[in-house]
């Protein structure tokens, strides 16, 4: 085994290791993505480093500033169960706990020796999320609207209404951010893969906000239903009828993905019997 720094000319060896780990583990496709990876193993402020066996990439991991100091890593799933990810963890917090600001390690597929070797090394699991996806190839359930209820597909006159949606749905929950409706707007629709087209209000009679979804390529972002609307189907037809779904299938997507909070059972129910099924679990721990 040898140690090295890594930098971005060695991306392809970084990507390639993270198809590896993902056939075993799970998670997002776009998780190894050269997009994604370029974001933790390349730029201002990253300290990356790998291990070669024989020339082979078969661990890896990065230091980088992301509103504080977040670590990552993965190691080949054949060279598992060896003290190879513990190594890489040590060196890693070595290297982060020397830069100012909160540190966390952030993990896209959670595996329960994962985690073992976390607690190990006196850290807590702060947040965690499941990852669900499902096939759009077969037929997707029938949902009917709410009376009254009438939806829109998001533009700039209405943004305002998203977030109003958004905050009444969410404010309740453990873990709220309270962000602006600037932030939560750059969040949700910064990136090129947000489709407005998919992301849909729903108003009732007295044009008041009832529900939102938003999303992006192959990615439902966010399902919320405004507290004076639950338990009356409003979600399930967000989701459905009012077509998030249909349109991606209708745009030639094969598959959607989303995520939801370990804490938020309600939700994974629903998007259980909705036909997702879990793919990974992905986590941040703190000191």
């Amino acid at each position: 085994m040898e140690w090295a720094e890594l930098s971005g000319a060695d991306l392809p060896a970084v990507v390639d290791l993270a198809v590896r780990c993902a056939a075993v583990d799970g998670g997002l496709p776009v998780t190894a993505s050269p997009g994604f990876l370029g974001s933790r193993y390349a730029g201002e402020g990253v300290v990356a480093v790998g291990v070669l066996r024989d020339g082979a990439l078969v661990a890896s991991g990065s230091v980088r500033e992301a509103r504080g100091t977040v670590v990552t890593g993965q190691v080949d799933p054949s060279r598992r169960g060896r003290g190879l990810g513990g190594a890489l963890l040590d060196r890693l917090l070595e290297t982060g706990l020397r830069r100012a600001g909160g540190l966390r390690v952030e993990t896209e597929s959670l595996t329960p020796e994962a985690h073992a070797l976390f607690t190990a090394r006196g850290l807590r699991r702060t947040f965690a999320e499941d990852v669900m996806r499902r096939d759009l190839g077969g037929a997707l359930p029938g949902a009917v609207l709410p009376a009254g209820v009438a939806v829109e597909e998001w533009d700039a006159r209405n943004r305002a209404d998203f977030f109003a949606a958004y905050h009444a749905s969410f404010a309740d929950r453990p873990g709220f951010p309270g962000w602006s409706e600037a932030r939560w707007t750059e969040w949700t629709a910064g990136d090129d893969d947000f489709r407005p087209g998919y992301s849909l209000l729903a108003r009732s009679a007295d044009g008041s906000a009832a529900g939102f979804v938003t999303c992006a390529r192959d990615f439902l972002i966010q399902v919320g239903t405004v507290p004076a609307w639950r338990h009356r189907g409003l979600g399930r037809a967000l989701a459905l009828a009012l077509a998030a779904l249909a349109r991606m299938r209708a745009a030639g997507e094969p598959e959607v993905f989303l995520d939801v909070n370990v804490n938020n059972p309600a939700s994974a129910a629903l998007f259980g019997g909705l036909g997702f099924c879990a793919l990974a679990r992905r986590a941040r721990y703190e000191p």
